[in-house]
């Protein structure tokens, strides 16, 4: 790796590394202000190989660069693909940047499934730096719309082949194994529980509940179907009347569904304070 000034035009930016659903203006305006008042920012991520150099990380920076006509910018030079730039790419800003936000990671996740969907969830949660779940309802909701392709094995971690459709947990949490049997990101070596047979109960670990709570999260936001919650131990009655209140925020004040709605649980209220 080495750091040198690149000119902007050797710079490729569309061949699909940017992981982000859409680039900030207003922080590229920010940026572009602050480079001409001599703010020193890091610079960009980039992989040469031997013909191109594929921006991997600093999509903003260079955008303010370019709006201020700026030849050239500092980057960082690594030897690589564009497939070595998009790994990069989609695990960046995670402590760091703009912080991805949840449509963010959700792309990351879809991108990598597109690009590799013969890799286990547990991988592909690694390299993006995402929840193992968040991966895996991606990949069903992808295989369901003919996006990808259904794999009857996945690469683990380790590199070896998994069959799919095995989910097992350790009791207490202590390692968390993905539907792939490859142990996920941050688990613990070593023992647990051994396998369960689909649909047994097994024990919740925090690493669990954490990828719970984000899940909760993203439903009542929308970001995953809101009939998953009853897939989720932890989900709670605050967590229904968020979704079905979100759901109803965000249809049209036209949508003639929405009165019907509304009725409907004006009803189910009435009903409710009769009982009480």
């Amino acid at each position: 790796m080495q750091t040198k000034d690149l000119r902007l035009d050797k710079i490729d930016i569309y061949g699909g590394t940017q992981a982000r659903v859409a680039t900030n203006d207003e922080a590229i305006s920010s940026y572009a202000e602050a480079m001409l008042e001599a703010a020193q920012f890091p610079p960009i991520i980039t992989y040469y190989d031997g013909t191109k150099y594929w921006l991997a990380d600093g999509f903003h920076r260079f955008l303010a660069a370019q709006r201020n006509e700026y030849d050239e910018i500092p980057a960082e030079v690594h030897e690589g693909s564009r497939t070595d730039a998009l790994r990069h790419a989609l695990g960046a800003n995670v402590t760091n940047g703009i912080y991805r936000s949840n449509a963010d990671k959700r792309n990351a996740a879809e991108i990598a499934l597109e690009e590799w969907p013969e890799m286990s969830n547990a991988l592909i949660a690694s390299m993006c730096k995402v929840s193992p779940d968040l991966v895996r309802r991606c990949r069903m909701e992808m295989e369901k719309e003919n996006r990808i392709e259904s794999q009857s094995q996945v690469t683990g971690k380790d590199g070896k082949q998994y069959p799919t459709g095995i989910e097992r947990e350790p009791r207490g949490g202590s390692q968390k194994v993905e539907n792939d049997g490859s142990p996920s990101e941050g688990s613990g070596g070593g023992g647990g529980g051994g396998a369960k047979g689909k649909g047994e109960e097994r024990g919740t670990g925090g690493a669990s509940m954490e990828i719970e709570a984000d899940a909760r999260k993203m439903i009542r936001e929308g970001e995953i179907k809101h009939s998953e919650l009853d897939k989720l131990k932890s989900a709670t009655a605050i967590d229904y009347a968020e979704t079905a209140l979100n759901l109803l925020n965000r249809m049209k004040p036209d949508d003639p569904r929405r009165p019907d709605a509304v009725r409907r649980i004006e009803r189910w209220l009435a009903t409710e304070k009769g009982i009480a």
